[in-house]
């Protein structure tokens, strides 16, 4: 895919270095580092396309796995954070609205609960980080 670019540009590096510096042991030993830092950007490049198109492979077969589940489970599956979230949403309305007395650790429990959903899993969706 790369390697002619990449033959060209070791090329046009004989061909400029030739061009501007008389001096042959300069010249051989300037060539041999640009040619190396060429060759070790390109290794680099080619490992984070590999690295890529692994991720892409996952992906793709997590989605080929996903297609023989029932839609009905698939539901299921997605709203189990939710109810958890309003459910407990629900609960301190319910908490506050009738006196039901809360402790330290209710409202720890339920800043954890609201902190999770509310906070932390919308930064990791903004981010692009959630499953």
């Amino acid at each position: 895919m790369g390697i002619p670019i990449i033959s060209e540009v070791l090329n046009l590096v004989d061909t400029a270095v030739d061009k501007i510096l008389p001096d042959a042991t300069e010249k051989e030993r300037l060539k041999a580092q640009l040619k190396l830092s060429l060759l070790e950007h390109a290794m680099q490049e080619k490992k984070l396309l590999f690295a890529d198109l692994q991720s892409a492979r996952e992906l793709y077969k997590e989605e080929l796995r996903e297609q023989g589940v029932w839609s009905a489970v698939k539901s299921l599956r997605a709203l189990v954070r939710p109810f958890i979230a309003l459910s407990s949403v629900g609960f301190y309305i319910y908490a506050k609205l009738t006196g039901l007395p809360l402790d330290q650790w209710d409202y720890a429990l339920l800043g954890g609960v609201f902190g999770f959903y509310f906070g932390v899993r919308t930064l990791e969706k903004v981010a692009g980080k959630a499953g």
